[in-house]
């Protein structure tokens, strides 16, 4: 006959569910519901459970986690299991939140045929680094006399000052410190001869101070007492990376049918389709013929690498990546295209893009006003807003959660690199970023001030010339990850196919087309612009500004080759 304590401190009715399936299944039930719960809630999971015959409630006692009291639980349950039915022979330790996912019977002879076996993980703390997060060894060579969560700060202080006396006490002899699930299924015998140890009251004293007991108090005395343990427990449970337990919900009925154990932990009290599949007694029927294990196990693996490195591109309030893992990974969940200054000579680029069904083309995304997104919209994809404020309070947040909007397509948008120097920098130092740039834009933005006000314009030349020598730094930066494509206007006019051909092949296979620069189009008035330019810069003897007087020059013949 199997024995089963149950530690409960909320969810009555599930709590009453699980107690009477066991029981109405053969298993003989004591309940310890943490004296922190109601009265109303006692109340009810009484009333639930009803005058069912071999489901009895222990004493209550005040539970805090990682205290002896979990123990001292645990041992009035079974103290009570063993006087009330002789003819237990395992005792299992489960917990409100648990649920059987084989059928009872498949237990009764799993049992029957391992009478003398005891399952419990139990680790030498010495020779496993079985703790994922917290304490190991320092549970039993410090003092613990504080509750953890209730008393954090002083918890903290009072190892603090221990390591700093080099405090370290002894376990008690004969014992070796082992650690493991506390979700086990000991024997009768074994747990006969713990309650029967003489020096059970020394071990308790021990255990009394030591962190989380409830994880080394049964684990450290089975192995003094047990003849054969096997640490493969009857409980499926797995822990995220900060030793806390995955939760499952209906939507794992298929793995959980597939696990390995009889028991799962940790289950949703919402989960009301997993309780009704593993408490039906006709739960057999439902079993598959091969279980595979192996698909489950790669969800957990799966589900660890999200924790710790989270989706790559995607960004919440729960996971932002810091500066040091930029270089390994970056926000953006794909590729996509940056327009720098070439739509200014090509301008149907933009419109031609957005015609491609593969493909999203934004306008200026950064741009002072408002954001230009595809569609002129004011909402896009993930409830991202046009509005300038809300998008400069967190740009680099905003342009990944862009990215990973609309993922399965390739984003296109036009940038000046001359302005806002943290979305340049977010931009550059993105190894998804794909960039093509038209290095003489700033000639083309200053001859648009020369129209207006050409002796202003003269007399920033000289500063308008220094700002984009700083630009082409920055993109020559060894910080610069993001794939670059410089051509001037020159390149343009005297290179035609060749140079085409070459930003074609720079471009994602969504967008690689070459008749995408087969016109281009140069301003009108742009020749006297350079006129006078040359002037300027012949005037002003300024060695920085070669490169726009080569530029002037060969923007000047290719137009009277045209003209």
């Amino acid at each position: 006959m199997i024995g089963v304590v149950l530690l409960a401190h909320e969810q009555p009715r599930r709590t009453a569910q699980l107690a009477r399936h066991l029981a109405q299944e053969g298993c003989r039930v004591v309940i310890h519901v943490d004296a922190r719960a109601t009265e109303a809630q006692m109340e009810a999971l009484t009333g639930l459970v009803g005058a069912e015959p071999n489901v009895l409630f222990a004493p209550r006692l005040k539970c805090e986690w990682g205290t002896f009291s979990l123990v001292e639980a645990s041992l009035g349950c079974i103290r009570l299991l063993l006087e009330r039915f002789p003819d237990i022979r395992h005792i299992c330790q489960l917990s409100g939140a648990c649920l059987p996912i084989k059928p009872i019977a498949d237990l009764h002879t799993h049992l029957e045929r391992h009478a003398n076996v005891d399952f419990i993980e139990a680790v030498s703390v010495e020779n496993d680094a079985w703790v994922v997060d917290g304490l190991s060894m320092e549970r039993f060579t410090l003092y613990h006399p504080l509750a953890f969560r209730k008393h954090r700060r002083l918890f903290d202080r009072s190892v603090a000052l221990q390591r700093a006396l080099r405090i370290k006490r002894q376990m008690p002899e004969g014992l070796v410190p082992h650690i493991g699930s506390q979700w086990w299924c000991l024997s009768r015998r074994t747990l006969d001869l713990i309650l029967q140890d003489p020096r059970l009251p020394e071990y308790c004293a021990y255990f009394r101070t030591t962190w989380i007991p409830d994880e080394s108090f049964f684990q450290t005395l089975a192995v003094r007492h047990s003849d054969r343990i096997t640490s493969a427990p009857l409980t499926f449970v797995r822990f995220d990376p900060q030793g806390k337990p995955y939760v499952f919900y209906d939507d794992h009925l298929d793995l959980l049918l597939h696990a390995e154990g009889f028991f799962a932990r940790k289950i949703w009290r919402g989960a009301q389709r997993l309780y009704e599949t593993f408490l039906d007694p006709n739960l057999a029927a439902r079993m598959p013929e091969f279980a595979d294990e192996t698909r489950l196990l790669r969800r957990f693996d799966r589900a660890k690498r999200r924790h710790q490195h989270g989706r790559s591109g995607l960004v919440c309030h729960g996971r932002h990546p810091g500066r040091q893992l930029r270089d390994q990974r970056f926000e953006t969940a794909r590729t996509y295209t940056v327009v720098d200054g070439l739509d200014a000579v090509f301008p149907h680029l933009m419109e031609a893009l957005a015609t491609k069904p593969s493909v999203v083309a934004h306008g200026a995304l950064f741009a002072p006003q408002r954001v230009e997104f595809a569609g002129d919209v004011g909402v896009f994809s993930g409830n991202l807003t046009d509005s300038a404020p809300i998008r400069d309070r967190k740009p680099t947040q905003f342009l990944s959660k862009l990215i990973w909007a609309e993922r399965q397509k390739l984003q296109v948008f036009t940038h000046r690199f001359d302005g806002n120097a943290v979305i340049d920098l977010a931009l550059l130092s993105d190894p998804n970023a794909h960039v093509l740039r038209l290095r003489d834009m700033w000639l083309l933005d200053l001859f648009h001030k020369w129209q207006i006000d050409p002796v202003m314009t003269r007399a920033a030349l000289p500063e308008a010339a220094s700002a984009a020598r700083r630009v082409d730094a920055r993109f020559a930066a060894p910080a610069t990850k993001a794939h670059v494509m410089t051509v001037g206007l020159g390149d343009l006019l005297n290179g035609g196919l060749e140079t085409a051909n070459r930003m074609s092949k720079f471009l994602p296979s969504e967008i690689r087309d070459q008749s995408l620069f087969s016109t281009i189009a140069i301003p009108a008035g742009f020749n006297a612009f350079l006129r006078d330019l040359k002037v300027s810069v012949d005037s002003y003897g300024l060695e920085y500004l070669a490169d726009a007087v080569e530029t002037h020059n060969r923007i000047n013949r290719f137009l009277r080759r045209k003209t």
